[in-house]
Parts: C-alpha cells; sequence; structure tokens
C-alpha cells in the first residue's frame, strides 16, 4: 500500500514526487522507531514497578538480584532494535534500508551484549546472596568466583566485538577469527599479564586454594593479612595495619604462601608456648616436698621437681574452659640447650578470635612463670642462676 502511494505521488507531482517520497520514507522511519521506544517506555513503566512489588513480598533476595530494575531495563532496551528490525521491510527499501539494518543489528548486538554482562553480574550477586544465607564459608567462595565472573564477560565482549566488526566489513565471522591467528602472538605479547593472571585466577578458585576472607601469610612480600578482593588481574590483601597490598594472582601459584583457614575452620587454635628452665635448679624430690606436694612416689622411682612441675602444668591446661580438650594437648621437655631446659606447652584454644587468643596466650605463660618458684624451679636468665630465688625447702 505505501508502495503504491510513493509511485501516485512520484507519476503526479513529477521532479517533486522523488523528493517527496524520500521525505515519507524518512517521516515513516522515524515513527517507527518512536514506536518501537514508545514500547521500551511502557515496558519500564508498567513491568517494572509491578515486577518490584512481586519480589518485595518474597523472603529472598535472589529474585530481587535476578529482576532488579537494571536487568530488566537492560532486556528492554533490545526490544526497539528487535520491533525496527521487523518493521523495515515494511518501510523502507533500497540503500536505506541496507544501512538502517545493519545499524539496527549492531544496536541489538550491542545491547544483547550487555544485558549478557549485566545477567552475569546479577547472577553473581545471587550466588552471593545465597552464601550469605548459607554461612560465611559459601559467602567467601562466592565472592571468589569474581575472576570467572569478568571472564565471561570478556569472553561475551570480545564475541560482541567480532560480529560487529564483521558486519561492518560485511565478512564472515569466520574470516576475522582465522586472522586472529596470526594476531596471536601480539595478543599473547601485550596481554600476558592479564592471560596469567586469568588462569592463575581459575586455577586457585577450583583448586581451593584462595579464598576471600583467607587470612594468608606471604613473609617475602610482607603480606599478612585478610584477601578483601580477587579480580582476573590483581588479588587484595588488607595487612593487620590496615595497608592494602597487591599481588598479581600468578604469583600466588609461583610462590609459597601460608593460608589459615584450615585454623579457622578447625575447633581451636594451637597454643605453643616454651618456658626456660634454668637446668641447676632441677633436682631429685625429697619425701617432705613430695608430702607437700602430694605426690605419691611411684613404686621408688625418684622423681625431679621438674617432672611434677610438667603434671601440674598439664592438669591445669586440660581443666582450663579457654582449652579444648578434645584436640592435642600435652606439656613436653625439648632438648636442653646452653639456655636451659626448654618445657612447651602445647595446646588449641576454643577460642580462634585473635584478641582472645592473645589474652589467653598471655595469662598461660604468666602462670606458668608464677609457678616455676613453688616447685623450686627457677626460668633461664642470662646472667647466672640467683640461689636467692630457690625454694629453701631442698
Amino acid at each position: 500500500m505505501q508502495e503504491q502511494l510513493i509511485e501516485w505521488i512520484s507519476k503526479n507531482v513529477g521532479a517533486q514526487g522523488s523528493m517527496l517520497a524520500w521525505y515519507w520514507q524518512c517521516a515513516i522511519v522515524v515513527g517507527v522507531i518512536l514506536a518501537a521506544y514508545l514500547v521500551d517506555f511502557i515496558f519500564v513503566k508498567a513491568i517494572i514497578p509491578t515486577l518490584r512489588k512481586i519480589t518485595s513480598k518474597t523472603n529472598t533476595q535472589v529474585d530481587d538480584i535476578l529482576l532488579s530494575e537494571k536487568v530488566v531495563r537492560s532486556f528492554s532496551k533490545i526490544l526497539p532494535p528487535i520491533i525496527l528490525t521487523f518493521a523495515l521491510p515494511f518501510v523502507t527499501q533500497g540503500a536505506l534500508e541496507l544501512v538502517i539494518e545493519r545499524l539496527t543489528v549492531i544496536y541489538i548486538i550491542i545491547n544483547v551484549t550487555r544485558f549478557l554482562c549485566i545477567l552475569v553480574g546479577a547472577l553473581f550477586e545471587a550466588l552471593v546472596s545465597r552464601g550469605e544465607e548459607s554461612g560465611s564459608r559459601s559467602k567467601a567462595r562466592m565472592h571468589s568466583m569474581k575472576g570467572l565472573v569478568q571472564t565471561i564477560q570478556i569472553i561475551f565482549s570480545a564475541v560482541a566485538a567480532i560480529l560487529i566488526i564483521s558486519i561492518l566489513l560485511d565478512k564472515s565471522p569466520a574470516y576475522l577469527i582465522s586472522g586472529l591467528g596470526a594476531m596471536a602472538a601480539v595478543l599473547m605479547l601485550v596481554f600476558q599479564d592479564s592471560i596469567k593472571g586469568l588462569v592463575a585466577s581459575i586455577q586457585l578458585m577450583f583448586n581451593d586454594m584462595l579464598e576471600v576472607g583467607d587470612w594468608i601469610v606471604m613473609t617475602p612480600r610482607n603480606v599478612d593479612g585478610v584477601v578483601i578482593e580477587m579480580t582476573l588481574t590483581t588479588i587484595k590483601v588488607r595487612n593487620w595495619d590496615n595497608t592494602i597490598l597487591t599481588i598479581p594472582p600468578y604469583n600466588m601459584l609461583t610462590e609459597t604462601f601460608q593460608n589459615w583457614r584450615g585454623m579457622q575452620e578447625s575447633d581451636g587454635r594451637r597454643l605453643r608456648r616454651t618456658i626456660q628452665v634454668d637446668v641447676r635448679s632441677v633436682h631429685f624430690l625429697t619425701e617432705k616436698q613430695a608430702k607437700k606436694w602430694n605426690v605419691a612416689l611411684e613404686n621408688g622411682r625418684p622423681m625431679t621437681n621438674l617432672e611434677v612441675y610438667r603434671k601440674h602444668l598439664y592438669d591445669y591446661l586440660q581443666h582450663s574452659s579457654d582449652i579444648n580438650p578434645d584436640m592435642t594437648l600435652m606439656v613436653r621437655q625439648l632438648p636442653a640447650t646452653d639456655a636451659g631446659i626448654p618445657v612447651e606447652l602445647y595446646a588449641f584454644t576454643r577460642t580462634k578470635v585473635w584478641e582472645e587468643y592473645e589474652e589467653i596466650n598471655a595469662r598461660l605463660v604468666e602462670y606458668a612463670f608464677a609457678t616455676l618458684s613453688q616447685f623450686g624451679l627457677v626460668a633461664y636468665q642470662r646472667g647466672g642462676l640467683n640461689p636467692e630465688l630457690l625454694d629453701e625447702e631442698k
């Protein structure tokens, strides 16, 4: 019908008919474009508020993220160019149709890619939200997938770029992909850090070597803190002095680092402290001392005050409410050195909170030092033994 109208105008108006026909085509194209964006406007004004009301009534945050305004708006931007693509054959022909068609397809590719990237990001946020509901362990694991999300978004963008270039050059995408083989060496050289970071991030994630929230230590790099962010190119660590250190993911594979996650997930944190006992203060018990310390001599076997002291500390640790008795617990003697006889307290505290752990640590060591004199023992101190510190009852 539109073609017949243009033909009638061309025959009856003459030279001016061609100009009117051109104006008529442009007017129809503009009208279709406005109609297409009217659909988008209606979609945004009607659909988004409805979805918001539905998602607000649910308890989970997942649907709020997946059907958020940002995701739905990015999807609505795809509708106008699709409508325009289907309407083009009915409103224009020739060179104008070809130009508008190519521009419309490019616009569709850009909006579809943008929607997919936003959707992947929303899925990631939804997984993080589920992780928060499941616990800190799942939350940290989800946060560590940020590098994978970025990889997927880069792949979508790369595919979109190839398709757009092929449309502009009127070439097959396969033609462009085959040409990339010749550029592989250059790309590897220019983007080697990003490529190595990508591979390293994937290995760290799938081998469960590192997650956001892990406490790691890398002594050569002065790293001692918590991982706060993992991306394709960087791993950010907040040290205990609140300084932020950035490490390339590739270095986490080529260098040694200590991950304290195992301690954080266990039933206790290891306590290991040593008391240096002056060897000259060690002696056999007398009957008077055995009676004083309520020690039964075992079949006449001679016992030392150091042995009684070790057993006393073990009993003290075993009945302490701060120590987990179900984990390894011992008070042992290490090989003697020129600094005395080391007596080591080896146990696991119930708490893993740093401040509480250090307080328990200090109390136990202070108790161990304070009770030395009760058993006639003296801590080794450079400068020699002070006889006045020894128990007079020997």
